[in-house]
């Protein structure tokens, strides 16, 4: 058997290094050899209007939004057609679209003096009720040749006694826009107009149920470090 000296396989090991080297310095130049940037997007959602009265001696706590698990990473999210979910590599988002709409949420309930207090989960807040919310959809849909694009939007929402851990209130809103413009800029706009639709009309149910109830507040029996189990 022929023996080999540890020179001729470091040659070897060289030259098969350089192959590949040379192998993928092709590919990217016929690529362009440049890799496009990454952009990152936040919605953008109006501040809430303030009320002029309202609120009583209840307090509430909003939990964080969950949402679809298309939804726990930070790519943006369209289709190509029913069955088929894509996601743009190179536009993301700076910011979760689940943690940007629970925020608006907050504020449209601070604004709407919906409650005497309503802070966002902390795990040490005493309070009366839960306010839960989810995002059921958030992404961009073409139609099959691609001539027209939309933004769909669903948001749930339930609002919860501490005491008994019953839903009180259940309501959801959905929205579809049109893009007017090709571009993921635009998309993002679009999905920002429709979250602020949604969570105005889903704060105003709230505010609605609330109100026509009259919630007692009984901040002595609650407490949310328990909220979130």
């Amino acid at each position: 058997m022929p023996r080999i000296n540890a020179s001729s396989r470091l040659n070897a090991a060289r030259a098969s290094f350089l192959i590949v080297a040379m192998i993928v310095a092709l590919g990217a130049s016929g690529c362009g050899g440049k890799i496009p940037p990454t952009h990152y997007y936040k919605l953008n959602i109006p501040p809430a209007p303030v009320a002029a009265q309202g609120g009583g001696n209840n307090t509430a706590i909003l939990m964080p939004f969950r949402g679809s698990k298309l939804l726990t990473q930070d790519k943006i999210v369209y289709r190509p057609n029913p069955e088929e979910v894509g996601f743009y590599e190179y536009h993301r988002w700076a910011e979760g679209p689940r943690t940007t709409i629970a925020q608006s949420m907050l504020d449209h309930l601070r604004g709407k003096k919906t409650f005497g207090r309503i802070v966002m989960f902390d795990g040490r807040t005493t309070a009366d009720y839960i306010v839960r919310g989810r995002i059921d959809r958030l992404e961009e849909v073409d139609s099959p040749d691609g001539l027209d694009v939309r933004v769909a939007l669903r948001i749930s929402a339930e609002v919860l006694s501490v005491e008994g851990r019953e839903p009180l209130w259940v309501g959801s809103h959905a929205e579809t826009l049109q893009v007017t413009t090709r571009d993921v800029r635009t998309v993002v706009s679009t999905m920002s107009d429709a979250a602020a639709k949604s969570v105005a009309k889903l704060a105003a149910d709230i505010n609605g149920f609330v109100s026509t109830h009259k919630l007692s507040g009984k901040s002595d029996h609650g407490d949310a470090g328990a909220a979130g189990k």
